[in-house]
């Protein structure tokens, strides 16, 4: 029997999350706080108001201008640093069974249950951080400020990612079973990748694999062929479902979904049957720099110094340094890894982020380049980061050429 993901956390380790972002609203000298995020289908926005109180809000976004309500898809959390947790829901089904709040109110009209939530709450006129900014809607951002009267609210939108990002052994756990979900996936995907089959035929058989573990799908950032040497494709989804793989085509992926809200987002690299010289010390360059910089990490490095690890080693590398030079921007992603959870998150390993990593965070390090008389390789791992290094969890092969 399948588990459900999202009874794998105690009620009680939600009551202790809000109860450190309450120390941490008082810290910052605020009466409350007010925690926006939206959901309506992908995960990389519901983080903040799930971590706090497992609520995801899966009613697709409905504009406010269209007068069917307001701020739809988003989950509000009220929190006063002296009283109770307030949760407004847009839909009419919430699982009461897992929401932890001390009050639940549903109504399609989101911002003006927000305003009566405040004055119950005895926050009106007081100091509110809004945690969320980042995530809500512009209609909604803008509706909040219309309702709060003469509260001054100040954006905090860091207050519950500081929390996210060190992980409980409860939420390890979940990530454990999110990373073996996206393993099994992976490995059949790549079985798909045939002469004859497409993009398509692969990432369908993937998604079977997702749904039936009891979790949700992103995407794939898939491109092959002609355009390997580019990330993707911007549209959604980004597979291919027109040409088949050939003989010779470079495949590449980086798989992103979700189980019980926590994320896996790994990539891989293929060749359909044999490939050129250059082909394969292109894959093989972007695992051995991914290993190199997953070796590198260990409690009290810095996102920065990780980015330095990275850097220097592409700058030494053969297959790297053959690719031709080219003349337009880069398309490279300016970091070589980011923590990972409930979303895309702290700490980032770009060259000006100083966050120190520490035992429990989540780190996906990743690498990608290409050219277009090559093709392009892509390699990602997820892991934990341990009292003595990093432990990798997405174990799915690396090679397959």
């Amino acid at each position: 029997m399948t588990t459900d993901p999202w009874s794998l956390i105690p009620g009680e380790e939600f009551r202790q999350r809000q109860d450190r972002a309450r120390q941490i609203a008082a810290e910052r000298n605020l009466d409350g706080i007010v925690v926006y995020s939206k959901g309506g289908g992908f995960m990389d926005m519901s983080a903040d108001v799930l971590y706090l109180t497992n609520h995801y809000s899966n009613q697709p976004y409905v504009a406010d201008h269209a007068g069917l309500g307001t701020a739809r898809s988003h989950g509000v959390a009220i929190i006063s640093v002296d009283g109770p947790t307030i949760l407004i829901d847009d839909v009419p089904w919430p699982r009461t069974d897992l929401i932890v709040a001390d009050d639940v109110r549903n109504s399609i009209y989101v911002t003006r249950r927000v305003g009566e939530a405040l004055a119950d709450a005895g926050l009106v006129g007081s100091k509110v951080g809004v945690v969320g900014a980042s995530h809500m809607t512009a209609a909604a951002y803008l509706g909040l400020f219309d309702i709060a009267g003469d509260t001054e609210l100040i954006r905090h939108d860091d207050l519950v990612e500081r929390l996210r990002i060190d992980k409980s052994p409860a939420e390890q756990d979940l990530i454990r079973q999110a990373c073996d979900v996206g393993n099994a996936a992976v490995a059949r995907l790549l079985e798909t990748v045939q002469p004859g089959a497409t993009e398509g035929d692969a990432v369908g058989e993937a998604n079977r694999v997702i749904a039936a573990a009891g979790a949700v799908p992103y995407d794939f950032l898939f491109s092959s062929g002609p355009r390997a040497h580019h990330v993707a494709y911007g549209r959604l989804p980004s597979h291919e479902v027109t040409r088949p793989f050939q003989a010779g085509d470079m495949v590449k992926f980086d798989s992103f979904g979700a189980y019980g809200g926590y994320l896996w987002d790994f990539a891989r690299t293929a060749i359909v049957g044999t490939g050129t010289d250059a082909q394969i010390e292109l894959a093989e360059a972007m695992i051995e720099g991914v290993h190199h910089i997953c070796q590198a990490i260990k409690p009290g490095v810095t996102g920065s110094e990780l980015w330095d690890v990275g850097e220097s080693w592409l700058a030494e590398n053969a297959a790297i340094n053959a690719l031709p030079v080219e003349e337009t921007e880069s398309e490279g992603f300016p970091a070589v890894g980011h923590g990972l959870g409930l979303s895309w998150e702290s700490p980032w390993m770009s060259a000006a982020d100083n966050t120190e990593v520490r035992p429990g965070m989540y780190l996906a390090v990743e690498l990608f380049a290409g050219h277009e008389t090559v093709g392009g390789a892509m390699f990602e791992q997820n892991g934990l980061v341990t009292e003595d290094g990093f432990e990798i969890l997405t174990t799915a092969q690396e090679r397959w050429w």
